[in-house]
């Protein structure tokens, strides 16, 4: 009985601290991207997620753990026809979730969407 009790507790300290540890990796995420951006972009100013990716890539590839890499700087971790050919999709993602940061804004020509971010800090 005690044993079942201690394995369920666990699992839910190992739950807690992935679900924390990803918490504090998307801050590290959030907090490199809005650098790149202020340093990079003037006020008002829109980089397209193309460039954003490109300088994430270079900055930080070397820098971050692969896991992280791959989940925000390739597609692997987000199959789907929305991800293909859009490596940035999981920083995408990512900087969706926190629209008090990030302004995304998305134009389409024809079959082609292209999407630019900004800080709202940049915009305000």
């Amino acid at each position: 009985m005690t044993n079942k009790k201690s394995e369920g507790r666990s699992r839910v300290d190992r739950d807690a601290d992935n679900l924390q540890l990803q918490q504090l990796e998307e801050k590290d995420v959030v907090s490199s991207v809005a650098t790149v951006l202020s340093d990079l972009c003037g006020p008002g100013e829109w980089m397209p997620m193309e460039k954003l990716h490109a300088e994430l890539l270079e900055q930080y590839s070397s820098v971050w753990h692969h896991s992280r890499v791959r989940r925000y700087l390739t597609s692997e971790d987000w199959p789907g026809p929305e991800s293909k050919g859009k490596p940035w999709y999981g920083l995408l993602m990512l900087l969706r979730k926190y629209p008090e940061h990030f302004v995304i804004n998305t134009r389409s020509k024809g079959r082609v969407t292209l999407e630019f971010v900004s800080l709202v800090s940049l915009l305000s």
